[in-house]
């Protein structure tokens, strides 16, 4: 056998142009005149290669692969087709990276080109992979089925304080210091009542007028951001000074500004001037401390250190900002008085003596309390209803309001929770929290941290005083009882206000396996049923499709999609050729549908032949599913050592004779060659000498020899070269060269089709 390269110079080569050309097809390939006339002779004497093909009783065509974008340009390369193959094979030039945008839109309007084209020029088109893992716009999928995180809604809201409105003039309200602060007209006459801080003759000297602030229900001081104030001062009475003071409970805040940076000078009134409270790096502004957040009830005093201060004050409001947060709350204002509550044992020593019962406060500040009468070692048991929805572990948190008799010291204080004693602490008795004997009220003086089991022990920390673990077995608790006192020989005390705070926690949905199954099954819908719909069209085009695609690829990159794991391992390839018959059922089209796999000849062939041909015996066992056929992807490699050769050839035959029993349709698609030298480095084209050549136009010969004699003719679907022309600097050998002469490889196809 010659094989030779020579220029495309037979007159039946124009005469089947001419014919093959039903659109009106002008193109005329401009030859060259031969560098070498023998070769040219020699070469020109072989007809088409479609030619050479016995279609006695089989379905086999020959087919070439070219992109659509040289297919679709109808030039040489088209020309080349048309003459010499019965089909043309796109495989790869569609796939949903090309055809899906960014918004989940599918372009086949490419495709529905290319069948047109086709359809006109008289050639079979085969469509490409349906459906696989490999080359998928994984990005997009993937984001479909991102969690949905709902961030906690921030509750805002103003709280009215004092606008003096509802005093009468002449009302007057009581002073850190000297002076005095009195209600009287505004001296603009913009606002009503306002408040009067000092006087022409007695200015306020370093003293400030005091507000006893009791906040709403379910609101404390920690989830308050602003304190509102409208200002005045009378001339420049107090107006420079240290600065503004704002004092809470008699601790002393600096706002970091003077009156008149904030007012702008004297008589004027800054309405609705704002002062941080929880940043001091922004002016005016400063940080109330955590020790005050659960205060529900507090004195505010505000003012100018200044030794002569002299200005008005209005509408005094503060702003919150609450994450998802809220209370359930036990004040005892629904108890009838003398109500009592059960005690229970802390433990922590000889249990007995000591009652809870609902009286009036002895301050007279708050309502009705709860009054521990001596109690022994025990304490008022609650039962709490939590709030609907939420759980004992979304809460983070209680406090409690005290008035202590006795009971300083003892063991401590201590929580019981469903009847488990915790301890809030070595040493963390009511003295540790700051309580004396005095019989006074500290709101919110009692504070309990809540956190998930775990958080400290798990890291061999030591649970910090006033904090407890919840423990997991419950955490998903909606009802509770809780006690909480301070385990001493003699506790008595006054009780109010157990506040218990929850905190609400983005939401972080997931898709179900079943929402992404319904998903993805609509989206390979998409994908699949419009590119097959695309393919039959009008013209009826495009009837065998590579339905599944490289199955046995395990690669994972950013391309790659599992179909499987959210469809099922099987039902992925069962839904994928229901949704391409159901395509076409009412289109009298009867698809081919192949299982395609790519086949390299350092691959274990039988093997993976064996793995793919199991692999669609289990999609076929519902009886339902059907596959038509196998498609190979033979990337073949004649190997210079002739061993390695003696190997590939015997690994190409098992291959054929495996498939060749299934009794399906079998095809090879993409059917490539290269060469390599004995060290397995592959040689380039224009580095491959005439034995060479010769030596893988006859491995291509053995190739379509052994599947046209293995495989059953009834069952020999076609072969489709890879490509028609080589690039010097490439490494796949092909029947034509760059500038579409005709070469060895050429010679070894008719060889292979005789």
């Amino acid at each position: 056998m010659k094989y030779i390269n020579s220029k495309i110079i037979a007159f039946t080569f124009i005469a089947a142009l001419t014919m093959s050309c039903t659109d009106e097809y002008k193109y005329r390939l401009e030859l060259e005149k031969p560098q070498d006339l023998a070769m040219s002779e020699y070469l020109s004497q072989f007809d088409l290669l479609k030619s050479y093909i016995n279609r006695d009783g089989t379905p086999f065509q020959l087919a070439a692969g070219i992109p659509v974008s040289e297919f679709v340009k109808k030039d040489i390369g088209y020309s080349t087709l048309l003459t010499n193959f019965d089909a043309v094979d796109l495989n790869g030039s569609y796939d949903p990276i090309t055809a899906l945008n960014t918004e989940g839109i599918y372009n086949f309007g490419d495709m529905q080109t290319a069948v047109e084209i086709a359809a006109k020029a008289g050639m079979t088109l085969y469509g490409g992979v349906l459906c696989s893992n490999q080359g998928q716009r994984a990005a997009y999928y993937n984001k479909l089925i991102e969690p949905i995180d709902i961030p906690v809604e921030v509750q805002k809201g103003t709280t009215k304080l004092f606008n003096f409105e509802n005093d009468e003039i002449g009302t007057s309200y009581p002073m850190t210091g000297n002076s005095s602060a009195v209600v009287e007209e505004d001296p603009t006459g913009e606002s009503g009542h306002v408040l009067h801080v000092g006087t022409d003759d007695v200015k306020a000297a370093y003293s400030y007028p005091k507000f006893h602030v009791i906040l709403p229900g379910g609101r404390k001081l920690g989830d308050y951001v602003r304190l509102n104030i409208d200002l005045r001062f009378k001339e420049d009475h107090g107006i420079w000074g240290d600065g503004l003071r704002v004092f809470i409970n008699g601790n002393e805040y600096k706002p970091n500004t003077n009156g008149n940076t904030f007012c702008g000078g004297g008589n004027k009134w800054k309405r609705e001037g704002t002062i941080n409270l929880k940043d001091a790096t922004t002016s005016p502004g400063f940080v109330v401390p955590e020790s005050l957040g659960n205060l529900t009830e507090f004195d505010l005093a505000i003012g100018s250190y200044s030794g002569g201060a002299q200005f008005y004050l209005d509408n005094i409001s503060m702003d919150y900002e609450v994450s998802g947060k809220g209370t359930t709350v036990i004040n005892f204002e629904g108890d009838n008085l003398n109500a009592t509550y059960p005690m229970v044992e802390s433990g922590a020593g000889a249990a007995g003596g000591g009652t809870a019962t609902v009286v009036e406060d002895p301050d007279g500040e708050s309502g009705k309390v709860l009054y521990i009468d001596h109690a022994v070692h025990s304490f008022p048991e609650f039962t709490v209803k939590l709030a609907d929805g939420k759980t004992l572990g979304d809460y983070s948190g209680m406090s409690m309001d005290m008035r202590l008799s006795n009971g300083m010291y003892g063991a401590g204080m201590f929580v019981k929770i469903n009847g488990q004693m915790i301890s809030l602490g070595k040493d963390q008795n009511a003295a540790a929290y700051g309580f004396q004997e005095n019989k006074q009220w500290k709101r919110g003086g009692v504070f309990v941290t809540f956190v998930k089991e775990g958080t400290y022990t798990a890291l061999s920390k030591d649970v910090p005083a006033t904090t407890i673990e919840i423990p997991n077995s419950m955490k998903d608790l909606n009802e509770i009882t809780f006690a909480i006192g301070s385990s001493s020989g003699n506790w008595t005390a006054y009780i109010d206000n157990l506040i218990f705070v929850w905190e609400a926690k983005p939401q972080h949905i997931e898709m179900t396996e079943d929402e992404k199954k319904t998903l993805f099954t609509k989206e390979m819908e998409k994908w699949i049923g419009g590119m097959v719909y695309a393919g039959v069209n009008e013209t009826k085009s495009v009837q065998a499709w590579n339905i599944i695609g490289n199955p046995l690829d395990k690669t994972v990159n950013d391309k790659t999609f599992d179909w499987g794991k959210y469809l099922g391992e099987v039902d992925y390839a069962r839904t994928a050729v229901k949704i391409a018959r159901d395509t076409v059922k009412n289109s009298n089209v009867d698809l081919d549908l192949f299982v395609s796999n790519t086949f390299g000849q350092y691959d274990e062939m039988g093997t993976m032949a064996d793995e793919l041909i199991s692999l669609v015996d289990a999609w076929e066992e519902d009886n339902v599913t059907k596959i038509d056929g196998y498609n190979i992807q033979l990337n073949a490699i004649y190997s210079k050592d002739a061993t390695f050769q003696n190997g590939n050839e015997t690994m190409i035959t098992n291959l054929f004779d495996k498939l060749g029993k299934t009794g399906k349709l079998i095809r090879v698609s993409d059917l490539s060659m290269m060469v390599e030298e004995p060290d397995g480095n592959f040689i380039a084209i224009n580095k491959l000498t005439e034995e060479d050549r010769a030596a893988a136009a006859s491995y291509m010969a053995f190739i379509m020899q052994e599947y046209r004699k293995l495989i059953p003719a009834d069952k020999q679907y076609g072969i489709s070269i890879s490509g028609i022309t080589e690039t010097n600097t490439g490494y796949k050998l092909c029947p034509w060269t760059s500038d579409y002469n005709r070469n060895g490889m050429y010679e070894g196809i008719v060889d292979g089709l005789k």
